[in-house]
């Protein structure tokens, strides 16, 4: 059965969620290679949530733990309720499976372990 979904624009825009800085500048110059357009990166959930209602990206890659209070997979969740269509990539080193279940009711594309395979990531981002 064919999706009635329009087709995601290419290059995505792609935010970045990662509190780990060198690891979020790896996934942009591999995200760029790709051919995808980086919005921002961000190392906090509450960052994330105020960086996609202002930038509105077609997906938002997101680590789960997170600086400050809110794990990625809170925020993915407030991402959804504001932007629906908004596509969630979970990039995380958690990957238990109590974690993957809560990450899954925020609504997830994929679930990608750390370190991020691109060429898996790209795969995923070619069938949006």
């Amino acid at each position: 059965m064919l999706c009635a979904c329009p087709a995601m624009p290419w290059p995505p825009r792609v935010l970045i969620v990662e509190d780990e800085r060198i690891i979020a500048m790896s996934t942009s110059v591999n995200l760029r290679r790709m051919g995808c357009e980086g919005v921002d990166m961000v190392p906090s959930g509450a960052e994330a949530i105020a960086k996609a209602q202002e930038k509105n990206p077609d997906v938002v890659l997101m680590d789960i733990m997170l600086e400050g209070g809110m794990d990625g997979i809170e925020a993915a969740e407030q991402i959804r309720l504001s932007s629906p269509e908004t596509t969630i990539i979970f990039c995380t080193a958690y990957t238990d499976q109590g974690t993957r279940s809560r990450a899954n009711a925020a609504g997830p594309k994929a679930f990608l372990g750390k370190p991020v395979d691109y060429a898996t990531l790209k795969s995923i981002l070619d069938a949006l």
